[in-house]
């Protein structure tokens, strides 16, 4: 693995490359050239190394749910991340983390804006759970209340302007997860399927993720739709 002070000293002559001052300019790109041919570095190395990772934790275990991983989507749809789930051995069960990829300037925007936008979609289900009639059975609230989630985030979707990713951001975002999660596999969400009869349900969780709310801490001329307020 290439030592992560030869990728940061390769960055900083790159941007010395640009240098309005031509004999600096090309002493740093020479420089550069130096270490990447010694140390085997590319140019995808190069741009993956500016790629971070910031993980928030989530009440899923093993698996998340349906909604929690188009709850991951939408972020990724607004601020060109990705997501990576990681569920994490406890003493008793598995502890989820979605772990977000991305630019270090949007991915620490993004895990907020996941943790922000997750912690209502919890708190409205729950809401919507508790309210259901007493006589129901579990597995009929729960399903119901899994459908509910599921519009949520499909009304919350409404308020967000997806970024258009270059092929370069996605290059090295692949590489990111190539070098760090070499053995990463793909994985189904959980999902417990829909019913006619629970088309109610639907109805109301789209209708509460329209009034989803972001407060503080993302950029309004950026990304005004998703933080709507």
């Amino acid at each position: 693995m290439i030592p992560d002070r030869i990728l940061r000293k390769i960055e900083r002559c790159l941007a010395l490359s640009h240098s309005a001052n031509e004999h600096e300019a090309g002493t740093a790109l020479r420089q550069a050239q130096h270490l990447m041919d010694e140390y085997g570095v590319s140019e995808i190395d190069v741009a993956a190394s500016t790629i971070d990772r910031v993980a928030v934790k989530s009440p899923a275990g093993r698996k998340p749910p349906r909604w929690l991983d188009h709850l991951a989507s939408l972020v990724n749809a607004a601020f060109g991340t990705a997501t990576v789930y990681e569920p994490r051995p406890t003493f008793e069960s598995w502890q989820g983390y979605f772990a977000f990829l991305g630019e270090a300037s949007q991915v620490r925007i993004a895990a907020y804006a996941f943790e922000v936008l997750q912690r209502q979609l919890l708190s409205d289900r729950k809401a919507f759970l508790n309210g259901m009639h007493k006589r129901a059975k579990r597995v009929t609230k729960i399903r119901r209340a899994d459908a509910y989630a599921l519009a949520w985030v499909a009304g919350a979707y409404e308020h967000i302007v997806p970024v258009q990713k270059t092929e370069a951001s996605v290059a090295a975002i692949e590489h990111f997860q190539q070098r760090f999660y070499p053995q990463l596999e793909a994985m189904e969400a959980i999902d417990r399927g829909q019913r006619r009869d629970d088309q109610r349900a639907m109805a109301r969780g789209y209708a509460a993720g329209r009034n989803a709310r972001l407060h503080g801490g993302v950029d309004r001329d950026q990304h005004k739709e998703l933080s709507h307020g």
